[in-house]
């Protein structure tokens, strides 16, 4: 029988396993030469195959890759990198515009850049591949089909289909859930690799419980603030300006209290 010592330390190596295999990640594999994939859609994948790609470490190593073909600039020694969050459609503006304001500064010191889970920059040339693959699956429309058919406007125009891979709401969430906690994994990547913790911005003021941020990215958020892999800021106001810190209050313990379903 092993001493309660070492039972604690093995205890505490399994938690850390899936942490430890996310850091070692692109070192294992690197990122290899980026080549974004075709643009036809839709694409009706299949909702069981799309939640176990979303579950996987891979992805956030896709994001990682995609992020450095992107701009290189978010993985370089001495970038201080923010990390956009939003919750409720109207924060969404809220964001891009930090986001766009951050990025827009370059002459600060250290050098700050912001991205989100949509891509390195608000224009839609910056979005990461595997956030416009998610789009081009629509997940949620599928999840709103009536009888089977799948009505989707497609660059202004209207078409009909029928899903071989019909999709519910809660597999829906769960999709753009884990793709979220993917994208929030990047954290560790990025603090190993610029050797300053990024900073999450989030503007979820009114958001309900049971959507994205609260039920998947809050506890995400939690651990890797914990393990001191993020330091985690709330706009007190919709307005709040990067700058300022009277406009953040600091911290997952003090996330503003969700709007109930």
């Amino acid at each position: 029988m092993p001493s309660r010592g070492r039972t604690g330390m093995l205890k505490a190596i399994n938690r850390l396993r899936p942490v430890l295999a996310l850091l070692l990640l692109p070192f294992f594999f690197g990122c290899g030469v980026f080549a974004p994939g075709p643009s036809t859609k839709p694409f009706f994948t299949d909702p069981v195959e799309k939640i176990s790609l979303t579950s996987s470490p891979s992805l956030t190593l896709s994001l990682f890759c995609e992020a450095q073909a992107l701009d290189p600039l978010v993985f370089r020694t001495g970038t201080r990198v923010h990390m956009g969050f939003w919750s409720l459609y109207p924060n969404r503006a809220n964001l891009a515009r930090v986001i766009d304001a951050i990025n827009s500064d370059t002459g600060s010191t250290p050098f700050n850049k912001a991205i989100w889970d949509e891509g390195t920059a608000t224009a839609s040339s910056m979005q990461f591949p595997s956030y416009i693959r998610m789009n081009d699956e629509f997940w949620y429309e599928r999840a709103s089909a009536s009888g089977g058919t799948v009505t989707l406007t497609i660059e202004g125009v209207t078409y009909s289909y029928t899903d071989p891979h019909p999709v519910t709401f809660a597999q829906a969430d769960t999709i753009w859930g884990q793709y979220s906690q993917r994208y929030t994994d990047l954290a560790p990547l990025i603090r190993r690799s610029t050797g300053l913790t990024p900073e999450a911005r989030c503007f979820v003021e009114g958001a309900k419980s049971n959507r994205v941020f609260y039920t998947y990215e809050l506890p995400q958020l939690e651990q890797l603030e914990a393990g001191g892999d993020i330091i985690v800021y709330f706009a007190s106001t919709s307005e709040a300006d990067w700058k300022t810190p009277a406009d953040w209050v600091e911290g997952t313990k003090n996330a503003p209290t969700p709007v109930a379903p």
